[in-house]
């Protein structure tokens, strides 16, 4: 199983609320079932970062770039299903859809799109010393 992720940033002109709502409401609406079909994809997850002062205690003085304003996951079997459907004519459609929606909201010079392949380290509560020598 392979995940895109696409960290977004909003355009200058809106605010974190009104990009997320327009992310969550329209963009999702944006494909026919048919045309998310044709990108095969097997799950889409929005990521919807919360407010600035928890990411400024997470970043604990680190200096790190600001925030992205939401992140996409989206999961397809394998690098060769998302070459067939995304490079081809049908998914070419499909993306150029979505890249016209998103010219309303996303800030593509600040967003970062990339392909990963998940290793789990940790699924689940992890028992403690104490508790594994019971």
């Amino acid at each position: 199983m392979m995940k895109i992720s696409y960290c977004m940033r909003r355009k200058a002109h809106l605010s974190r609320r009104e990009f997320q709502d327009y992310y969550r409401k329209n963009h999702t609406r944006v494909l026919t079932p048919e045309e998310t079909q044709e990108l095969s994809m097997v799950r889409y997850c929005q990521l919807h970062v919360v407010d600035e002062e928890v990411n400024d205690l997470l970043d604990s003085n680190r200096g790190g770039e600001p925030s992205f304003d939401a992140v996409a996951e989206i999961w397809v079997e394998s690098e060769e299903t998302w070459r067939n459907s995304w490079l081809g004519e049908g998914g070419q459609a499909a993306l150029d859809k979505l890249k016209l929606d998103e010219k309303n909201f996303v800030d593509w010079s600040r967003s970062v799109i990339f392909m990963s392949r998940e290793l789990v380290m940790m699924d689940g509560p992890v028992a403690t010393a104490a508790d594994r020598h019971k």
